[in-house]
């Protein structure tokens, strides 16, 4: 079931970052992000009410932890600036890769509390593959 939801929400990132692209050409990179996020924003806090779920404490909550909505606004930030410029599909390709890379990283190492595991051989001959791809995606 989980998998399941990994891929629907690899098709939805997909679709998202595509039309935020769009809406990029039309706003430009940083209202199109300011855009995205008070939208986000308003559905969160209704399906909030909704649910009727309580405002933590916030004070409790450690600063490392608020990183995430700066990383996301960065990230749709960058993917606004990108896509005009290389495209949907390298954009999302090369994301994709550095993600791979960075968990792979953050597993091998055990970054931030997470289980040791180690890069395997296999795993290296998968990253050179997807290497390959990307590079005929840039050269074509």
């Amino acid at each position: 079931m989980y998998k399941n939801l990994a891929i629907i929400n690899g098709v939805v990132l997909a679709i998202m970052v595509f039309f935020n692209g769009m809406l990029a050409n039309i706003t430009g990179p940083y209202m199109s992000t300011l855009i995205f996020n008070v939208i986000a924003f308003v559905l969160i806090i209704t399906i909030s009410i909704i649910k009727k779920n309580r405002l933590p404490n916030i004070k409790k909550v450690p600063l490392i932890l608020l990183i995430p909505g700066i990383l996301g606004v960065i990230t749709i930030l960058l993917n606004n600036i990108s896509i005009p410029q290389i495209g949907i599909t390298l954009a999302i390709g090369v994301s994709l890769f550095g993600q791979l890379v960075m968990s792979s990283l953050v597993e091998h190492f055990g970054l931030f509390g997470m289980p040791v595991n180690r890069v395997k051989k296999e795993k290296l001959l998968g990253f050179l593959i997807i290497s390959l791809g990307i590079i005929v995606m840039v050269i074509m």
